[in-house]
């Protein structure tokens, strides 16, 4: 994650810092990117380049986690707005992430992400055990749900978390619209839906 001395930077600076290195993951994967193309385009010494990240995994990371707080959010607010109705509350979800990654500006970059992806950042992409999942299940109205306790809830967000990511890189894969992506994932969470919710 990000050093104090960069968090100290002005907000300009900061903001060029990370659209320099996401160009250059959008350019490449983590794996073979380059620090030498982030401080050129960023105009920065490469010294402060270290000054303000350990390596290119943790700017990597860093910029991974504004979007996944982002997320995480979105569904806290989908969960309170929908009065705990956990699929409307995912589908919304799913729809917001699709916009997100498929826009124009971030297209190329989570393309690079998706294909390239590894549990890690799997996992900040979706609530998880290790933030703010806890948080999230007691959002969840239980009472319209066929299950004993909220940890079978929690089996049943990983379910659904699972079944979002390989949707997610299916729109990268197979290069699907994002009208059929979503047709597809309304109809494996409805099925989901009739298998959790009681009649």
């Amino acid at each position: 994650m990000a050093k104090q001395t960069f968090l100290n930077l002005p907000l300009d600076k900061q903001e060029r810092i990370l659209d320099a290195a996401k160009k250059e993951f959008t350019r490449a994967s983590l794996k073979d990117a380059s620090v030498a193309n982030i401080i050129k385009d960023a105009k920065i010494p490469r010294g402060s380049f270290y000054q303000y990240f350990d390596d290119l995994e943790d700017i990597y990371y860093y910029i991974l986690e504004i979007h996944s707080k982002d997320i995480k959010q979105r569904l806290s607010k989908n969960l309170v707005n929908y009065k705990g109705e956990i699929i409307k509350s995912f589908i919304d979800l799913y729809q917001y992430i699709l916009i997100k990654v498929s826009s124009e500006e971030n297209e190329l970059y989570f393309k690079n992400i998706f294909l390239n992806m590894d549990y890690k950042t799997e996992r900040m992409f979706l609530p998880n055990l290790e933030d703010n999942l806890n948080e999230i299940i007691q959002l969840v109205d239980i009472d319209k749900l066929n299950i004993d306790s909220r940890l079978q809830l929690i089996y049943i967000v990983e379910i659904i978390e699972a079944i979002m990511m390989r949707n997610l890189i299916q729109v990268f894969q197979r290069n699907l619209s994002k009208e059929k992506n979503i047709e597809i994932l309304i109809k494996e969470m409805l099925l989901i839906k009739d298998g959790i919710y009681k009649r």
